[in-house]
Formats: C-alpha cells, sequence, structure tokens
C-alpha cells in the first residue's frame, strides 16, 4: 500500500514540475494576445506558448532527474529560508 502512494506522490510532483512551465507560458501567450495581438493568431500563439512550455517542462524534469532527484530538489525547495520567513 505505501509503495502505491509513494508512486502517486511522485507521479504529481513529476506532474507539477512539468506543467508549471506550461502554465506560465499558456498565461503568458494569453496576456499577450489579450494585450498586443489581433484575435486572429489567438490559436497560433497559444498553440506556440504549449508547445514551448511543454518542451521547458521536459527540460526541466530532465535537468532536475539528472541533477539533485525529484525529492532532493523539493527538499532545497521547501526549506528555503527566505520562504520560511526566518531570513536571509
Amino acid at each position: 500500500m505505501m509503495k502505491i502512494v509513494a508512486w502517486v506522490i511522485q507521479a504529481l510532483l513529476w506532474g507539477m514540475l512539468c506543467l508549471a512551465p506550461l502554465l506560465l507560458l499558456l498565461a503568458l501567450g494569453a496576456a499577450l494576445c489579450l494585450g498586443l495581438l489581433a484575435q486572429a493568431y489567438w490559436g497560433w500563439v497559444m498553440a506556440g506558448a504549449g508547445a514551448m512550455g511543454l518542451l521547458l517542462g521536459a527540460w526541466l524534469a530532465e535537468r532536475v532527474r539528472h541533477g539533485h532527484g525529484l525529492v532532493s530538489f523539493y527538499g532545497k525547495l521547501m526549506s528555503n529560508r527566505e520562504l520560511d520567513g526566518r531570513g536571509a
């Protein structure tokens, strides 16, 4: 049972790691379309932003996998002094 729970948690962490750049670039693409471009280019800009986000997410996941490991990476993120309020 614990292996199943560990697998689900790791799958969610990998998913969040891969989807964060995708969602960020999709939000930037939407802001670009709403602010600067005509509505005719909406689909192309969003498709391009999504593709770049997927590529960036895959690159980030591979970098974490080869560099630190997933659990170590999130451990470093969560023990950040600035986020904990302990100061720099």
